[in-house]
């Protein structure tokens, strides 16, 4: 029987419009792999009619793609209603802890067409900067919902925060040097061994998909490609977050409500 992906996305769609948390997918509507996934993910898109400005990645590490089973990190879409910046203060849902990753974005340079020969892909890179990204999936508890469901919804992006920009040289350094914070009391810093995420890899696989399901990536797109500290939950009704690296610093307010 063809998977239909419809149902998926409706109920997806109303999820995010409500707040109210899934247990899982429902038999018969739930993917089955991570193509169907993305399939719900195309129509979610439709049913909540928001530009996009780019694409999120998650579990990009090497371990946690042969955990997941897809291969590769998984890819969502950053949606522009929920693009914000530095000092901002982001609204989020009351209803669960908001997780907390702090991630190497790139800023396209050009289209990327699903049709084009294989590049070197930093080359496409006009801008390297660093973000937050805000997850919040519309499941009570995402990893079992299952990794279609966590790509059918959209990884579980509710947030990003865009910060200034990195030397793209600087990186490594930039690992050494990062912590991030919670109203004053430090959270984490990077990840690193086999558990990091090579921002340069993500990037490669988030074309891989884009190729495979023949989507452009347009100039101007933002690219948030994994987590780079050591993800943690937040809850109350405001958190100060605040990331200190290369003497450069990433700040923003979550607000429950």
């Amino acid at each position: 029987m063809t998977f239909d992906p419809r149902p998926a996305a409706k109920l997806l769609a109303d999820a995010w419009r409500t707040g109210q948390l899934l247990d899982v997918l429902p038999d018969g509507i739930r993917p089955n792999d991570i193509h169907e996934g993305y399939d719900v993910q195309d129509l979610l898109m439709a049913e909540l009619g928001k530009p996009v400005v780019g694409w999120k990645l998650g579990v990009g590490s090497a371990p946690q793609k042969v955990q997941t089973g897809v291969g590769r990190a998984i890819a969502g879409r950053i949606l522009g209603s929920h693009l914000f910046k530095h000092g901002d203060t982001i609204p989020v849902p009351a209803t669960g802890p908001a997780i907390i990753e702090f991630e190497i974005g790139f800023i396209l340079g050009r289209d990327i067409r699903p049709d084009e020969s294989a590049f070197p892909v930093m080359d496409a890179v006009s801008e390297v900067c660093v973000t937050y990204e805000i997850v919040f999936s519309r499941f009570k508890d995402r990893l079992a919902a299952g990794w279609p469901s966590f790509g059918a919804d959209n990884g579980a992006f509710h947030a990003l925060v865009l910060g200034g920009k990195v030397d793209p040289a600087r990186l490594a350094f930039l690992a050494q040097t990062l912590t991030v914070s919670a109203n004053g009391e430090e959270m984490a810093g990077a990840i690193i061994g086999d558990l990091a995420t090579d921002p340069t890899q993500s990037f490669a696989d988030l074309i891989a998909v884009a190729k495979a399901r023949t989507m452009l990536l347009p100039k101007g797109s933002i690219i948030s490609t994994g987590t780079l500290s050591k993800p943690f939950p937040v809850t109350g009704a405001e958190t100060v977050l605040r990331a200190q690296f290369l003497g450069q610093e990433l700040a923003c307010t979550l607000k429950a409500g």
